[in-house]
């Protein structure tokens, strides 16, 4: 069984690190700053969840932003680029103490997580009084581009996500405006929900 979930690891690993250069770009210096800056409203104390190989806000930002991350590769190489990131066991809470961050950033993360109570509940356990959730999911185009989507959000699941968390903000990137068809045209098209914790 560890074999396998190795070798998942890899190959999951290996997936994430074949990002374009353009895909690399708009990522590091659009989306990551977008929810950067979304996240800094809430605090100076930022983790991001399912940081993957650090393409993103950690990356992006790395002596401001934590990353926390599922795989192992991912982690060993984030380690060795000098991020900050630790690993979480699967089915394990997040190694981290309570209201340890102001905000919490899930960018496409959520959408692989079958169940994500269990997510949710950690996000909210580790976040300040007031602290701050921003999640960004794909479109209908990038969510069907990938196999190992589990679950797929629109605006109306977004706004129902949790009644712990009040939605503050809800729009698109890179447009600010929601749009089925661009959601299904534009592989780049991500909704972005910014919460407030109850």
């Amino acid at each position: 069984m560890m074999a396998n979930n190795q070798t998942s690891f890899e190959d999951y690993f290996a997936h994430l690190h074949k990002i374009s250069r353009l895909g690399h770009f708009y990522k590091r210096y659009i989306s990551s700053t977008v929810l950067y800056s979304c996240a800094r409203r809430f605090g100076n104390r930022i983790i991001e969840i399912g940081s993957g190989t650090g393409s993103g806000v950690l990356g992006s930002f790395p002596k401001k932003v934590q990353g926390l991350e599922i795989n192992p590769v991912a982690v060993d190489y984030c380690k060795a680029a000098g991020l900050n990131v630790q690993l979480v066991k699967d089915d394990e809470n997040f190694p981290v103490a309570d209201a340890a961050y102001d905000a919490c950033v899930l960018d496409n993360v959520l959408e692989h997580i079958e169940d994500p109570r269990k997510t949710l509940d950690e996000c909210y356990r580790i976040t300040s009084i007031e602290g701050g959730l921003v999640i960004a999911v794909p479109g209908i185009l990038g969510y069907a581009s990938d196999d190992d989507h589990k679950q797929f959000y629109d605006a109306e699941a977004l706004r129902h996500l949790d009644e712990r968390w009040s939605l503050q903000n809800l729009f698109s990137i890179p447009f600010l405006f929601k749009s089925q068809a661009l959601s299904k045209s534009v592989r780049q098209y991500c909704l972005v929900a910014i919460y407030r914790k109850n």
